[in-house]
C-alpha cells in the first residue's frame, strides 16, 4: 500500500491557530505597511466625501482659502480662466482666418476686373469694342467692385454675398438678350464671368454656387422643359464659345444635382458633349473640359449606358495609349482614366462586357500592356483599378486566357525594382501603386480552386471616382494657363 501526503501551505495569517482578522493582518506581516495607510486614507477620503455631500457640492465655494476646500477643486478652478482664454483664442484664429480668405478672394476678384477693364481698353484701341455696351459693362464693373470694396472695409465679414441673386439674374437676362442678338461676343463675356465668379469662390461656398445656378436655371432647362437653348449654344461653330460653355457645364456638374439638372429632361446635352469630344486636338483645353464633363456625370449609373453606346471606354483606353509615342495633357489622360474606370465599375458595362468575351479580353490584354508604359503615377492607379473590375470571376475564361495573374504579379516585381528615386514624392507614389496592387490582387484562399483567377474588394456606390474633389470633399474648378489662347481663336 502506497500512502501519498498532499502538502499545502497556506498563506501567512491564515494557517495560523489564532483566527485571522481579515488581510489587514496579512499584509501587517509581510510588512505592506504602505498598501495599509493607502487602504486608510480611502475609507477617510470616503468619510470626508460622506460628510461634503451634506453640505451640497454643487454650491461654489464663498472662499477658496478654507482648508476644508479640496485642492483639486482649487487647482481646477484655478486653470478654468486659461483654458476659455484658449478656446476664445482658437475661436478667434478660425474667425480671423475666414475673414483672410474673404478678403483674399475679394482682391482677387477686383484684380480680375482690373484685368477684364485693360481688356476693354486695349479692344477700345483696336476698335473691337462694341460700344452700344460699353455703359452696361461699366455699370457692372461699379456694382461689384463697390460690393468687393464693402468686404475689405468690414474685414470679410461679409462672405455670402460673393454672387448675389441680383448679380445671377443680371448675367441670366444679358445670355438670354446676347442669344436673341446672335451676340457671340456677349455670350462668350457672360459666361466667363459667371464662371469667373466661381473661380474666385472659396472650395467650402462653391456647391452652394451651382445650387444657385440650378435654382436660377442659367440654362432654361427646367422652364423650357427642354434643352434647347443649352443645345443651340454648342451648336455655334466657334471654339472660343464651346471652350467658355464647357468650362460653365463642367462647374454645374460638379455636383450630383448639377448633372441631374442638365439630363432632367433627355440625354441630349451629354450626347453633345460627346460629340464635341470626338472632334477635338488630344489635350486641348475644350477637351480637357469635356473629359471632365463625363467623368463627373459618370457618377450617375443611368448615363453610363449612354457612354458604352458611343464606345467611350474604347476612345479612353485609344487615349492612353496614344499618349506613350506623344504628349498628351495629363489632365486628359487623369479624368479621362477615372472616367473609364467608373465606366467599368458600372453593373450594365460588366453585364455587357460578360456577353461579350472578345470585347473583354482584347481590353485585358490592352491595359496589361499599358501598365509597363511609362504613364502618370495616377492614370497608372486607374488602369489598375480598371483590370481589378475584370479580374472577377465572371470573367475568368478571359483572365486565363490573358495570363494576368502572371502578368501582374511580373508587373509588381517590375515596378518595385526599377522605379527606385531619390525624390520622396516618386517614393511615395511607388508604394501607394504597389499597396494598391496588394489591397485589389489576390489569390483566392480555395485549395481545390486550380484556376488562380483573382479578386477584387468590390467598391461600393460612393467609393466611384471623384477627382473633382478634394479630401474634404470641397468642390475643385478646373482652370489651365493656357486657357486664354482660346479666345484670341
Amino acid at each position: 500500500v502506497v500512502v501519498i501526503f498532499f502538502f499545502f501551505q497556506a498563506e501567512d495569517g491564515i494557517r495560523d491557530v489564532e483566527r485571522s482578522r481579515g488581510l489587514g493582518d496579512v499584509y501587517k506581516r509581510q510588512g505592506y505597511k504602505s498598501t495599509i495607510e493607502c487602504f486608510e486614507s480611502e475609507e477617510k477620503s470616503k468619510m470626508v466625501a460622506n460628510k461634503l455631500s451634506k453640505k451640497n457640492l454643487n454650491q461654489v465655494p464663498k472662499d477658496f482659502n478654507d482648508p476644508s476646500v479640496p485642492r483639486l477643486y482649487k487647482l481646477f478652478e484655478s486653470g478654468k480662466p486659461k483654458a476659455d482664454r484658449e478656446k476664445k483664442a482658437e475661436k478667434d484664429l478660425t474667425e480671423l482666418g475666414k475673414k483672410h480668405n474673404a478678403v483674399l478672394q475679394s482682391a482677387r476678384q477686383i484684380f480680375s476686373i482690373a484685368i477684364n477693364c485693360l481688356q476693354q481698353l486695349h479692344n477700345i484701341k483696336d476698335g473691337n469694342s462694341m460700344g452700344e455696351n460699353l455703359g452696361e459693362t461699366i455699370e457692372n464693373y461699379k456694382v461689384q467692385l463697390g460690393k468687393y470694396h464693402k468686404i475689405l472695409l468690414s474685414e470679410g465679414a461679409d462672405r455670402s454675398e460673393l454672387f448675389s441673386e441680383v448679380v445671377m439674374m443680371e448675367h441670366k437676362k444679358k445670355l438670354i438678350n446676347a442669344k436673341d442678338e446672335n451676340n457671340l461676343e456677349n455670350i462668350i463675356e457672360v459666361l466667363l464671368s459667371l464662371r469667373v465668379n466661381a473661380l474666385q469662390i472659396s472650395p467650402e461656398l462653391r456647391k452652394n454656387l451651382v445650387y444657385e445656378l440650378i435654382r436660377n436655371d442659367i440654362f432654361l432647362i427646367t422652364a423650357k422643359k427642354n434643352n434647347q437653348f443649352i443645345l443651340d449654344l454648342l451648336a455655334i461653330s466657334s471654339n472660343a464659345l464651346k471652350h467658355a460653355l464647357c468650362a460653365l457645364i463642367s462647374v454645374i456638374a460638379s455636383t450630383y444635382k448639377g448633372v441631374e439638372y442638365l439630363v432632367e429632361n433627355d440625354h441630349s446635352v451629354l450626347q453633345k458633349i460627346i460629340d464635341i469630344l470626338k472632334e477635338q486636338e488630344d489635350g486641348s483645353v475644350t477637351q480637357r473640359f469635356c473629359v471632365a464633363i463625363l467623368q463627373k456625370m459618370s457618377i450617375k449609373e443611368d448615363l453610363v449606358e449612354v457612354l458604352m453606346k458611343n464606345k467611350m471606354s474604347e476612345w479612353i483606353v485609344k487615349l492612353i495609349e496614344r499618349s506613350t509615342s506623344k504628349e498628351i495633357h495629363t489632365f486628359s489622360l487623369d479624368f479621362g482614366s477615372a472616367l473609364l474606370a467608373n465606366i467599368l465599375h458600372a453593373n450594365s458595362t460588366l453585364d455587357f462586357l460578360e456577353k461579350n468575351a472578345s470585347v473583354t479580353k482584347n481590353m485585358i490584354e490592352r491595359m496589361l500592356a499599358l501598365i509597363r508604359e511609362t504613364i502618370p503615377t495616377s492614370v497608372l492607379m486607374h488602369v489598375l483599378i480598371c483590370l481589378s473590375y475584370l479580374s472577377k470571376e465572371r470573367f475568368s475564361p478571359q483572365v486565363e486566357q490573358c495570363h494576368f495573374v502572371d502578368k501582374i504579379s511580373d508587373f509588381v516585381e517590375y515596378f518595385s525594382q526599377n522605379h527606385v528615386s531619390e525624390n520622396e514624392n516618386d517614393e511615395i507614389d511607388k508604394r501607394t501603386v504597389l499597396d494598391l496592387c496588394a489591397h485589389m490582387f489576390h489569390p483566392k484562399d480555395v485549395v481545390a480552386d486550380s484556376s488562380q483567377s483573382m479578386e477584387y474588394n468590390d467598391m461600393k456606390f460612393e467609393d466611384k471616382i471623384k477627382e473633382f474633389e478634394n479630401e474634404q470633399g470641397d468642390l475643385i474648378f478646373e482652370c489651365f494657363p493656357d486657357e486664354v489662347s482660346q479666345y484670341n481663336q
